[in-house]
């Protein structure tokens, strides 16, 4: 009865996951169909009533835009919460995102300058700050999916550091009653360092480390048969380093590849990853709040050079005086620096826990 029970929660589950995949999916491709559609007929009526094209009334033109918003802002909304549920974990997600964003964010200035569009009724102003808005949030719910991401990257790397598949020395191991865990400790103050070995280890007692000497408890045969015979070793420091065994079988780079295969090693490089992120983070912060006012200038001055080049390649007059709104140039350096960010933390986490540094 026990096994049907179990069978039955995870029939339903699988049928709840099931159902919130298939809403998900609706909500992605609806979101998109409704968002995009949207922007279109925004993008059309920019265009139709640039420079006074047509003379339809105004008022049905401001009051279809109206609509259009609703439309954008619930689209991009369905749209972005859908592919979070479908996509998420991929590493692009928040990107791709970003980049339709500032797609959409940037329209007005693609259509002004590229498209020949003049911004010069309420009509025309209104259907593009619409577009605009459509960026403004789906930018919102991608940087919201990369700050979630980088959350949940650093929580699982301090964690658990490298998988576990990835250990071979050690592995199974399970952590000591007598646990030790000093931060960013030696080789022996760290869990998964066995007492019955650790007491009779000269790496010990020479209060030194196992992945500086490359041999220890986890993957040299003659500590490990030391340890089982009771071999005594010297107290002083001095005197137990000479029992410290040397492996010539082995060259340099396969000791360090069996150095990177030990659970020991990997406990200690996650003690460095700890060390280093808020480091990192921090610093990251400071760098923003010390030259902010440089980098804000430096955004206003990027987005002034794209609206010339643009300009330039599509022979359209732009204003190159134009100032860059200060809330759009702020929540683009933040953007730019999230994004700066995560790839720095995604190094950080390749030489920390895939080339062991």
């Amino acid at each position: 009865m026990m096994q049907r029970g179990s069978g039955s929660d995870r029939g339903l589950s699988e049928a709840f996951h099931d159902f919130l995949s298939g809403a998900a999916r609706l909500l992605f491709y609806l979101g998109l169909l409704l968002g995009l559609g949207s922007v279109a007929f925004c993008v059309y009526t920019a265009m139709a009533f640039s420079g006074g094209a047509v003379s339809a009334p105004e008022a049905q033109a401001l009051s279809n835009i109206e609509l259009f918003q609703k439309l954008i802002i619930s689209g991009m909304l369905a749209a972005g919460i859908g592919a979070a549920f479908l996509f998420w974990g991929e590493e692009l997600l928040g990107g791709i995102m970003l980049i339709v964003a500032g797609l959409l964010y940037f329209s007005p200035l693609i259509l002004t300058s590229a498209a020949g569009v003049q911004a010069d009724n309420k009509v025309v102003q209104a259907a593009l700050g619409t577009i605009q808005m459509g960026g403004s949030i789906l930018g919102a719910l991608g940087i919201l999916l990369l700050v979630v991401d980088i959350a949940n990257r650093i929580k699982d790397r301090a964690q658990q550091g490298a998988k576990a598949d990835q250990l071979k020395y050690g592995k199974g191991v399970k952590e000591e009653a007598d646990r030790q865990n000093v931060f960013m400790g030696k080789c022996w103050q760290l869990p998964f360092c066995r007492k019955f070995v650790r007491d009779k280890c000269p790496i010990y007692h020479a209060k030194r480390t196992c992945w500086k000497e490359q041999v220890g408890c986890m993957c040299e045969e003659s500590v490990i048969r030391g340890a089982m015979e009771g071999k005594l070793i010297p107290k002083d420091e001095v005197a137990a380093a000479a029992y410290i065994p040397t492996n010539n079988k082995l060259t340099f780079e396969q000791k360090r590849e069996r150095c990177k295969q030990c659970v020991i090693f990997n406990e200690h490089q996650k003690h460095k990853y700890r060390a280093l992120l808020p480091t990192i983070v921090l610093g990251f912060a400071a760098f923003y709040i010390i030259f902010r006012n440089m980098l804000l200038a430096a955004t206003g001055g990027i987005v002034s050079k794209m609206s010339q080049i643009v300009g330039t390649l599509t022979f359209s007059k732009t204003n190159s005086g134009e100032a860059v709104s200060g809330p759009f140039q702020e929540l683009l350096l933040i953007c730019l620096m999230f994004i700066l960010l995560a790839y720095v933390l995604k190094l950080l986490e390749h030489l920390i826990f895939k080339l062991k540094i």
